[in-house]
């Protein structure tokens, strides 16, 4: 019996004669022919074929500038086989498909199938059939051996639906595409691709071409196989069965198998394959052996240097471990000091409302000895803190930044004492609520400071009362006292008798209207509040009004909110508004734009009515003095209507508030209660 190895030349040498003589005899079939039969030929049909010009060595343009490879060598036999012309268009795939879509051309060799070209175009039997390789850098291919490896990098690759679906598997991957693979490696070499997936042929040939293959490496088994056909469009079948047939013929007499083995080598046939895993068979024993071998020998050395590198680095280990450990306690020494020395007093407390953790501080504002063991129990006897922490449970089911938040008074000692307490609600990593924090403040010190600045205050205020009534009583009484002394000498003169009844009536009444609006002022007044319809309330405000506004030529506008209901004295209310729609009305008088609004919507929970004119507006000076008594900016104003107003809008628990800008108009804002916070507060 034959050898193995002879067996293998034999047939390597019966394969590379066959393939000489075919092409000879095929040639020599071509030479005999009388050419007065090849001039009576009919003229070929033709078809024009698109091909990439890129893809090496299926299709491509050599350095002759001839468009060769294997699918072109291959489609030019189809040709010959069924006499027509074939006329071959070199172009990057992306142009071929467009071009195929047009009609430009009537097939497109050497295309990857894939679901998604299949809806557009019909496919030829394949021709040819591998799988995608990677070319990396031989640096990276310790860390790059499949796919998956592959996340967080950057792969270029040809601009095709069948390599691009493989990629949609893996995740986080970064693509970038190319017109063609030359495009595609050079991006590689230019370091701005990790990877380049193609096919193992065209990876090789550029490898060679460029001479980097020391310096990149190509890992095979990454791809699913996938088939090269022909493609057409959906009704060009008279094409695509002469190129399904010519195929399958020369499957058959074996022009595919010669042609196969022109550009790649020995064709893998049944034998071929066989002959290939006995030979891997073999070198798989024999590596086992050797490792067998070597792995004995080996083994007990590099034990001992494992055991000697274990050893030093549980050493390094240990030391840096007892570092970390010094570093962790004083870290929690230096917290634990900060704690204790605030100026707050800090209670923490677990889901179950047991206390875990409190200050020094804490134990001197709740009156405990700072060397006693404190207990919950200890904290609930303290006064309020029972109820304090009552406000956990009842937010327990909510989402709420602060649960609590009031100042305590209660006496100790005989003094009184002023604590602020905040209960601020513990949470997981997780988001789960798993305690609370309690924060005492003590502002018995700031609340003294705070009574003596509200004396000086109101000192202060009293003192600039008193001069402001000073002020506007002493105008009269100059006018009564000139008056006065001229009488005995001027009582005949019937001019001077009638200034005298003119005169000294106005000043009298002057002096009664400034004393009657000061026991306004001073006169303290209760508030008959009720629930108000905010549109309804200011309509009719506006219908008293509008006359006058008329009048001037001033256009009012009102936007309500029909829903709104506030919470305060009608009279008072009332009252507040004609006097602001008023003194809007005399800051218009002089400007050619006469726009009063009149808006009332709710805003964080309260009811806000504004009143906006387009008049002369106020300077800042004046804007912060427009609510005291006795200032005014009107020639004949006593200046306690805008402070009746603002003590008005206190008294029934509002604000009221002022926007202005000198030559822009300026914006009354009324907040008040409405019906939905009185029956939170109640």
């Amino acid at each position: 019996m034959m050898p193995f190895s002879l067996r293998l030349a034999a047939s390597f040498i019966c394969v590379i004669l066959i393939a000489g003589i075919l092409p000879s005899a095929a040639s020599a079939n071509l030479i005999d022919r009388p050419s007065r039969q090849i001039n009576k030929l009919p003229a070929k049909k033709v078809y024009r074929i698109a091909g990439e010009k890129h893809l090496p060595p299926f299709s491509y343009i050599n350095k002759e500038g001839k468009f060769t490879g294997f699918s072109v060598e291959l489609f030019r036999r189809i040709a010959d086989e069924e006499g027509v012309e074939f006329q071959f268009y070199p172009m990057n795939f992306y142009e071929a498909s467009q071009a195929l879509k047009a009609g430009k051309v009537d097939a497109i060799m050497g295309m990857k199938y894939s679901a998604e070209q299949s809806e557009r175009f019909q496919f030829s039997e394949p021709y040819f059939t591998m799988a995608d390789v990677l070319i990396v850098p031989k640096e990276a291919t310790a860390d790059i051996k499949n796919l998956t490896d592959l996340r967080e990098k950057t792969i270029v690759m040809q601009e095709e639906p069948a390599s691009f679906d493989l990629l949609l598997n893996v995740r986080r991957v970064e693509f970038q595409l190319a017109l063609n693979p030359r495009d595609a490696f050079d991006f590689l070499l230019m370091e701005r691709a990790d990877a380049f997936l193609t096919n193992k042929w065209t990876a090789e040939f550029y490898l060679k071409r460029s001479g980097e293959q020391d310096h990149y490496r190509i890992l095979e088994n990454i791809g699913v196989p996938s088939d090269f056909s022909a493609v057409v469009r959906p009704r060009e079948t008279e094409l695509l069965s002469m190129i399904n047939g010519s195929l399958a013929r020369m499957k058959e007499n074996g022009d595919y198998q010669t042609l196969y083995l022109q550009w790649f080598g020995l064709y893998p046939d049944g034998q071929l394959k066989e002959m290939r895993n006995w030979i891997i068979v073999l070198v798989i024993l024999i590596s086992c052996a050797v490792a067998v071998l070597i792995f004995a020998y080996l083994w007990n050395k590099r034990l001992q240097r494992e055991v000697a590198r274990r050893t030093a680095a549980l050493a390094e280990a240990n030391a840096q471990l007892e570092v970390q450990q010094q570093a962790i306690s004083e870290a929690h020494a230096f917290k634990t000091q900060i704690i204790h020395h605030m100026y707050y007093g800090i209670l923490t407390f677990d889901d179950t409302l047991q206390l875990t953790s409190l200050n020094e501080r804490a134990k001197t504002m709740l009156g405990i000895d700072s060397q006693a063991k404190v207990v919950t129990e200890d904290i609930l006897r303290q006064p309020h803190m029972a109820s304090i922490l009552q406000h956990y449970k009842y937010f327990k089911g909510r989402k709420e930044e602060q649960l609590f938040s009031e100042e305590i008074t209660f006496e100790e000692k005989g003094e009184k004492r002023f604590i602020l307490c905040r209960l601020i609600p513990l949470y997981e990593e997780s988001g789960k609520k798993n305690g609370c924090l309690l924060t005492l403040a003590d502002r018995s010190e700031a609340k003294m400071l705070e009574e003596k600045l509200a004396t000086q205050e109101k000192m202060r205020a009293l003192g600039q009362l008193v001069a402001g009534v000073a002020h506007e009583i002493r105008n009269p009484l100059t006018s009564m006292k000139t008056f006065v002394d001229l009488l005995p000498r001027k009582y005949e003169d019937p001019a001077f008798r009638q200034e005298l009844v003119k005169y000294v009536p106005e000043a009298l009444k002057r002096m009664n209207t400034i004393v009657e609006s000061l026991l306004d002022y001073a006169r303290p007044k209760h508030p008959q509040t009720q629930k108000l319809k905010a549109a309804a309330f200011i309509q009719s405000v506006a219908d008293i009004i509008e006359p006058t506004l008329k009048k001037h030529r001033v256009r009012l506008e009102i936007q309500a909110d029909p829903q709104l209901e506030v919470i305060c004295d009608p009279d008072q209310l009332k009252q507040v508004m004609l006097n602001l729609l008023l003194n809007a009305l005399d800051a218009m008088e002089q400007t050619e734009k006469k726009q009063l609004t009149i808006k009332a919507a709710k805003r964080k929970g309260s009811g806000v009515i504004q009143v906006a004119d387009t008049g002369m507006g106020i300077d800042s000076h004046s804007a912060l003095q427009i609510f005291e008594p006795f200032y005014t900016t009107k020639p004949h104003g006593v200046g306690l209507g805008l402070a009746l107003c603002y003590q008005w809008i206190k008294e029934n628990h509002g604000d009221l508030q002022v926007e202005t800008e000198p030559g822009k108009g300026t914006v009354f804002t009324i907040i008040l209660p409405t019906a939905e916070e009185e029956g939170e507060k109640k």
